[in-house]
């Protein structure tokens, strides 16, 4: 006996039925006689009644019957049959159609007519003009916030700052009574007049550029009040006192003034800040300094002249000194003491003893010039020059001690050997001396000391013949 698998016995059990329920019911009607074809042999079929009531398919008709069944399903015409998910899909589909016009008509058309209401605008504004022109001057509020600085760089004497800068003004132009904001970003802005205010002690500034220019304009349509930020990168100078470097403070400034408007048609202000007041730092951390302090000023008597309206913010630097306590004070005591330990060196060792002082005085020069590498060529000497000053010079002197105990030394080793000649001088002095004089066939020998024959005191001992 066969075995099918599950799903084959489902779908022979459909076949099945659908013979049975479908087939039947369509092709063979209950109330409809079929006339058994003429080769139908009759004593083959007993079951046929002769009274013309409903027969029984034989196997010929079952076989017609299968054959129709599979044209009626393989014809490539789909028979039209009432379908209940496609009524169901027309009117999903409707209704769906019914919503995107609605959320169209709610969420694109006031787009729409602020579009409009800015075409109109702009076909008749003057970006050339500022705001209240001849009127009065036009109050522009400013506000930033500092993200993070760079590096201060003393060679160049030059920080880095990045930062948010947001500019506050009314342009009456824009102010239609709507109760709605708008937001331009990208190239919309430059339709608008804006501030032109820049930087005074700045070398280089850029706006931000992910994708697109990091600005946008706020437009309140109520009142025309608006607001351009913008994220900036400015590199801007600042003069270091480094006097007492590396136990330094900085004090740099960021100086705000209008490059076209003299005072007379702008005018700065610090937007809902008093003057002295923080200015916000999001990321204080730096490699080299602390932070103590970023405040709000007005003009600066350096960076302003007296025709233009400014603002400047002030931002106080305190070096980290751990640094070069580690890396520049500790090791500079240490060979300094180091110099002196040639103290207690035989003076006699002078290999041992040049060598030293030799490669100590190198080494306070090399430091000095790595410390001043990156410093700028300023005329007074910083605090960390002088130590290095000061111990350049207990080296060197240990050196010059040496030459002189040197010096010294051999001279003392002279006087020692010309005392100790003249000593035996003297001796040589003192001890008699023998004269032999020979006259003729005689001769004569005198034993005296020098002394006595310089006195003419000499001696005659003996004559004797030769």
């Amino acid at each position: 006996m066969l075995k099918f698998p599950f799903p084959m016995k489902r779908i022979l059990g459909l076949v099945l039925i659908w013979n049975i329920c479908f087939v039947d019911s369509i092709y063979i009607p209950r109330n409809q006689t079929t006339e058994p074809s003429t080769d139908t042999n009759i004593k083959s079929n007993p079951t046929v009644p002769s009274n013309g009531s409903q027969t029984i398919p034989t196997a010929k008709t079952e076989e017609n019957l299968k054959t129709i069944w599979l044209s009626h399903h393989m014809t490539t015409e789909t028979p039209t049959t009432f379908s209940p998910t496609t009524n169901i899909d027309e009117a999903e589909k409707n209704t769906s159609n019914r919503e995107f016009k609605m959320k169209y008509e709610q969420y694109v058309e006031p787009g729409r007519n602020v579009s409009k209401l800015l075409d109109a605008v702009f076909a008749q504004y003057d970006k050339r003009i500022r705001p209240f022109y001849e009127v009065k001057p036009l109050s522009v509020g400013l506000d930033i916030l500092i993200l993070s600085f760079g590096e201060l760089r003393e060679a160049s004497m030059e920080y880095s700052v990045d930062m948010y800068l947001g500019q506050f003004w009314q342009d009456p132009r824009l102010a239609f009574g709507l109760d709605r904001i708008i937001i331009l970003g990208g190239e919309a802005f430059e339709k608008l007049w804006v501030p032109d205010t820049f930087f005074v002690n700045s070398i280089e500034s850029k706006i931000q550029t992910m994708m697109f220019t990091n600005k946008k304009v706020w437009i309140n349509l109520k009142n025309g009040t608006m607001m351009l930020s913008a994220r900036l990168v400015s590199r801007n100078s600042c003069k270091f006192d480094l006097r007492n470097y590396p136990l330094d403070e900085q004090t740099c400034h960021l100086a705000f003034e209008s490059f076209s408007y003299s005072e007379k048609d702008l005018k700065y202000s610090w937007r809902n800040q008093s003057v002295g007041s923080d200015i916000g730092v999001y990321d204080r951390e730096m490699a080299q300094f602390d932070i103590i302090s970023a405040k709000r000023y007005l003009k600066h008597e350096v960076y302003h002249s007296d025709m233009f309206s400014g603002l400047t913010a002030t931002i106080v630097f305190k070096r980290r000194a751990s640094y070069y306590i580690f890396q520049m004070y500790i090791p500079c005591v240490c060979i300094t003491a180091l110099s002196w330990v040639s103290f207690w060196i035989n003076h006699e060792a002078i290999p041992a003893r040049v060598g030293l002082s030799i490669t100590t005085v190198l080494t306070i020069s090399y430091m000095r010039g790595s410390v001043n590498a990156n410093m700028p060529r300023v005329s007074y000497l910083k605090s960390i020059d002088y130590f290095l000053l000061v111990s350049f010079v207990f080296i060197f002197f240990t050196l010059i001690e040496y030459v002189l105990v040197l010096k010294y030394s051999q001279k003392a080793k002279d006087l020692v050997k010309k005392n100790s000649l003249l000593s035996s001088d003297d001796e040589m002095e003192k001890q008699p001396m023998l004269v032999t004089v020979s006259m003729g066939n005689k001769s004569y020998n005198f034993k005296s000391s020098i002394q006595d024959l310089e006195n003419g005191n000499g001696i005659p001992l003996k004559e004797r013949s030769s």
